[in-house]
């Protein structure tokens, strides 16, 4: 087994001590990061908002044009349909 002197013990520690300075100075950073990151999730949360709203404002307008889209194809179809019946 291995002995450290007195030295290595003391360097160590002074070592371990660095560390936990740079680790309690750099929570306040942390904090600040956490809080920037929370507000952006926020803004995109508000954002997700607006736009469901936007979508249900839009909602019926889009079924009625769907509608009309869909009543132009039935009418193509049904030409379509007479055109083959008058050939026949």
């Amino acid at each position: 087994m291995e002995t450290k002197s007195r030295y290595e013990v003391i360097s160590d520690l002074e070592a371990e001590k660095r560390r936990m300075i740079v680790a309690r100075e750099s929570l306040q950073d942390n904090l600040r990061k956490m809080e920037r990151s929370l507000k952006e999730y926020e803004r995109e949360v508000e954002d997700q908002k607006k736009e469901i709203e936007n979508f249900k404002e839009n909602m019926e307008e889009q079924k009625n044009t769907y509608n009309e889209l869909i009543k132009s194809i039935d009418e193509s179809l049904a030409r379509f349909g007479k055109l083959d019946s008058k050939k026949s």
